[in-house]
């Protein structure tokens, strides 16, 4: 039975209709490439992509065509946090759309769900895709972990309610003896994009996981170390986003723990972020390709909880590192390791707007550069590159217009006056 559409704080133009053409005029763009913006140019969206981009002056739009004038308005490609668990504290349906379409209102516009419950993320991710409904695209995971996690972490049976603890396709024990072959293809059957390498794997299994979720065309997403696997060894597996800086320091531990419950237990301090392993491991993540999901939100979060020493060394040696790695040229994404959004309260924003800044004021990016990370890096870790990230021609119309200049200041990412989400435009509710 169809469950019906509810959008929060949302209004949609010209009641869910989209003209044949719009024309954004007078914009001034940063196209989510890494490119200089460009200033007082038009966008002209068609059936839901961009039809063409151009200069203002000396061209006019097509006749017929809905004109909205942006002047002194920036538009960037949606931003895409790529680190997300919706589903963590609640499955029921109703409220996860109400967060999608809150994070569709300050301009996110896909979110790549690590680990939680297929059933409810593949209904999510069908909606958005199928109806445009005024929420973000899901692109989500089906996790794979050595059976000993499965008895360690209190959200597993949440997240595979009726199944028998890592038997659910989507979060599934494995170790020597399981059909890698049928167990990848069971979790592509759930709509997955990616298989995530979480926990207490050895560096043989990692990377026979990879290699049979590549045959079967699906991505490889993993922590950068997965116990005892060290951060090389998931690297070297072909993996295509790793996960948490700060688990590249166990790359220079003398000894990585068999348990990931011990990943916290580091020493930020022996280990200084020019450590020449650590330069190595990102030399070869650059050789790869492999994207850096950083996470420094997260930590950020965790660390002014806590003030022991852990704590307090952590926050430097990630975003030196992080530093190091983008220097290094390393492709960053912008992913927070949270629900989207940075609380349930009026004045929340979206949790990636504080990983962009982050990403400006702790790590060296300039502001066009972490915009980079939250669009076309992001669009990459989830494998939509080709569609979606960066505003050319033929892209899918995912647009967020802001009122202030993002390169003068990186907090007016927050500033989200407009949303199009494939060609349908979205503004906050008259209130």
């Amino acid at each position: 039975m169809r469950l019906p559409l509810i959008l929060f704080g949302l209004a949609a133009i010209g009641a869910g209709q989209t003209p044949e053409t719009i024309a954004l005029t007078h914009a001034n763009i940063i196209d989510g490439t890494g490119a200089p913006p460009q200033r007082d140019q038009t966008i002209l969206v068609q059936a839901g992509k961009i039809a063409a981009v151009y200069p203002s002056t000396g061209r006019q739009p097509p006749n017929g065509a809905k004109v909205e004038d942006l002047s002194g308005k920036w538009v960037l490609p949606g931003l895409i946090d790529a680190h997300v668990h919706i589903t963590e504290q609640n499955g029921e349906i109703g409220p996860l759309r109400d967060r999608l379409s809150r994070l569709l209102l300050h301009g996110v516009t896909g979110v790549r769900d690590m680990a939680g419950d297929a059933r409810v993320l593949g209904y999510l991710a069908r909606e958005a895709r199928l109806d445009a409904p005024g929420w973000a695209d899901v692109y989500y995971s089906a996790l794979m972990a050595g059976p000993t996690f499965f008895f360690e972490d209190a959200r597993v049976p949440a997240t595979s309610r009726g199944m028998l603890v890592g038997s659910a396709p989507w979060l599934r024990a494995v170790d020597e003896t399981t059909d890698l072959r049928l167990a990848i293809a069971e979790a592509k059957g759930t709509g997955a994009t990616a298989i995530k390498l979480y926990a207490n794997l050895p560096a043989s299994l990692v990377k026979a996981i990879a290699a049979e979720a590549h045959r079967q065309s699906m991505l490889v997403w993993a922590h950068a170390a997965v116990f005892p696997a060290k951060p090389a060894d998931v690297v070297d597996a072909g993996t295509d986003v790793v996960s948490h800086t700060a688990y590249l320091v166990w790359q220079a531990q003398a000894h990585v723990p068999p348990d990931y419950r011990q990943r916290a237990q580091a020493d930020f301090h022996a280990v200084r972020p020019d450590d020449p392993r650590i330069a190595a491991l990102l030399a070869d993540m650059k050789e790869r390709g492999t994207i850096l999901d950083a996470t420094l939100h997260v930590f950020q979060q965790q660390a002014a909880r806590s003030a022991d020493s852990v704590a307090q060394g952590l926050l430097p040696w990630i975003y030196a590192v992080t530093r190091a790695a983008h220097q290094a040229g390393v492709p960053v994404d912008a992913g927070t390791d949270s629900q989207g959004m940075t609380s349930g309260r009026p004045d929340a924003v979206a949790a990636v707007a504080e990983e962009i800044a982050l990403l400006v004021k702790e790590c060296g990016f300039t502001p066009v550069e972490a915009i980079q990370s939250a669009t076309q890096v992001s669009a990459m870790a989830v494998g939509r590159a080709s569609e979606r990230g960066t505003i050319a021609r033929n892209m899918a119309a995912d647009l967020a217009i802001l009122s202030g200049d993002p390169t003068a200041d990186i907090a007016n990412v927050k500033k989200v006056v407009a949303v199009f989400k494939d060609g349908k435009e979205f503004h906050p509710s008259e209130k």
